[in-house]
């Protein structure tokens, strides 16, 4: 149920490394996890070999944002959709323009919008990530046409007080200020961290939509990569 995690390869930002957000995972007695940092993808075959060695369902993607602010998350389908995050990171990159407000036509990538960044109208492949946080505004009658595209989005930044502080000093190094100048939307929120998975569906209870469709995603990632062939 964990969609967006993320490690120490998210720079100045994560700071769990993979071998033990896996462990914590394994502990936590998850089935599937998400490893999604921003915009990269260096550590998702250490990650892919370590979810497998304590049979974990890896489920690898990108974190795409802009200046801090996040635009939407790609879960890669197999290993093609990993190929079409990167081409779009790369073309960014390289010219040196912004990334995308809402994503392009993807073929193997799901893509969730956080409800900061919800388009207008949702293709097949797109869905809204609902935090535990946002569940309560459900109930209000705009958001009902939201349920049936939404699945649960509960980010993964850090373990403990110790890493939450490590990580405003990132994200100070990053903006190139002071600890008191960081602002709420500077840094991650303090509900970011892996709980148990009964724990956080307790959450979402009251929205079996919502918990299938996160299912779903779930079921349809699958990211294969053959380990033993030199490359």
């Amino acid at each position: 149920m964990y969609l967006n995690c993320h490690s120490y390869h998210s720079l100045r930002y994560g700071t769990i490394p993979l071998n033990e957000l896996v462990q914590q995972a394994k502990i936590s007695g998850l089935t599937s996890v998400a490893l999604t940092d921003i915009n990269t993808v260096t550590g998702i075959y250490d990650f892919t070999k370590q979810c497998k060695e304590v049979d974990i369902k890896p489920i690898v993607g990108v974190e795409f944002r802009q200046n801090n602010r996040l635009l939407f998350i790609g879960l890669a389908k197999n290993q093609k959709g990993i190929g079409e995050m990167c081409r779009l990171l790369t073309h960014h990159n390289l010219s040196k323009t912004y990334l995308p407000e809402v994503a392009p036509v993807f073929e193997n990538v799901f893509v969730i919008y956080p409800t900061a960044n919800m388009p207008n109208e949702l293709r097949n492949f797109e869905y809204i990530g609902i935090r535990p946080e946002e569940v309560i505004k459900l109930f209000k009658t705009e958001w009902k046409p939201i349920i049936q595209k939404a699945v649960i989005l509960q980010p993964v930044t850090f373990r403990s007080q110790k890493e939450f502080n490590l990580h405003r000093i990132l994200r100070a190094i990053d903006n190139n200020t002071l600890l008191s100048k960081l602002t709420e939307e500077d840094i991650c929120k303090t509900s970011e961290i892996l709980t148990s998975p009964e724990e956080l569906l307790k959450k979402y209870s009251e929205y079996p939509e919502i918990l299938k469709n996160t299912e779903f995603l779930i079921e349809e990632c699958n990211f294969e990569f053959e380990f033993k062939t030199p490359r």
